[in-house]
């Protein structure tokens, strides 16, 4: 089985592309929840690049994905001038440009929607690929999906029913699975789309009528963290005493991997902190084969490993 990462475009302070007072963060983030919970319940392995409204820089996007997973979707919403729609994916030049074509034809089967182009692009010395989602992700392959143009009223409109919107995303899981070499069964009355129920077209972080906001994506689809299953262990009382109040702070001179579950393996890695960067809060220390790991969580709530080693982090 081959893995795969989600990547919900822009975040947080970065609304991307914007048409009739909707947001593209808000319908790439729903729309990248849902495939997560269903290729979860499916049996792939997944990881999101972010599960809520959190602006992530490019090389911080980058570092998520490069070198960890198989193959990465990039989940867009196009804005051109209100004239331009229909769907697009875009490959890098140096991969197969089957997958994007597959994803292509089925969002188009799934949607009505007009396909536009599967294209590649490089920069102006044909040296590299232009965009840096498949110029920086080193083997990973990365297909950038755009689902469609929503500053066109027709394009907009469609995506803003639920059940078209969810038709296309169910759609996108089915071609992943087939990529990935899993075992696709539709979702029927059963899970995701039992949870998200009959409900009308909820409301955008800008108040317009769409699939979904951040929160109520989250909601609906059940609380999605960067967190996975690993040990939980009960704090003694000593160590509950030793850890209260404690900041962790990195202090290698270089890039201190961050990890979404007690794991030391590299498909694990979540992030990197740099020198002086660090976490709010340390939950637990917990041991993760033949070292130890701290649990921590940090503003929002988000929980994550990093060593506990005080050669490379200390508490503060």
């Amino acid at each position: 089985m081959k893995s795969i990462m989600i990547d919900p475009g822009h975040g947080g302070s970065d609304s991307g592309a914007v048409g009739f007072g909707r947001l593209e963060k808000d319908w790439t983030l729903a729309i990248s929840l849902y495939q997560y919970k269903r290729l979860e319940e499916l049996g792939a392995r997944v990881a999101l690049s972010r599960a809520g409204d959190e602006t992530l820089p490019s090389y911080s996007r980058v570092a998520r994905i490069k070198d960890q997973y198989d193959y990465c979707i990039s989940n867009h919403w196009n804005a051109f001038n209100g004239q331009a729609r229909g769907v697009e994916t875009i490959h890098s030049y140096r991969a197969n440009p089957l997958f994007a074509q597959k994803l292509a034809d089925q969002i188009v089967k799934d949607s009505g929607l007009p396909l536009r182009r599967v294209f590649s692009r490089k920069t102006a010395n044909q040296k590299s690929d232009y965009y840096f989602m498949h110029r920086l992700t080193g083997t990973t392959k990365t297909v950038i999906i755009e689902y469609g143009f929503i500053d066109h009223k027709l394009d907009a409109s469609f995506y803003a029913q639920e059940d078209h919107f969810y038709r296309v995303a169910e759609g996108v899981v089915k071609v992943v699975c087939a990529q990935i070499g899993i075992s696709y069964q539709p979702a029927g009355g059963r899970g995701v789309l039992a949870e998200k129920g009959q409900q009308g077209p909820a409301r955008t972080s800008s108040g317009q009528a769409g699939p979904s906001s951040t929160k109520s994506s989250l909601s609906r689809l059940g609380k999605i963290s960067t967190r996975q299953a690993g040990p939980e262990l009960k704090k003694s009382g000593a160590q509950a005493k030793e850890l209260a109040g404690k900041r962790l702070r990195s202090i290698h001179r270089g890039r201190l991997r961050f990890y979404n579950k007690a794991s030391w393996k590299n498909q694990d890695v979540f992030g990197y902190l740099t020198y002086g960067q660090g976490f709010p809060r340390v939950l637990q220390k917990v041991q993760v084969g033949l070292a130890s790991q701290y649990q921590v969580e940090n503003s929002k709530g988000q929980r994550f490993y990093v060593t506990a080693s005080p050669k490379y982090v200390e508490l503060i």
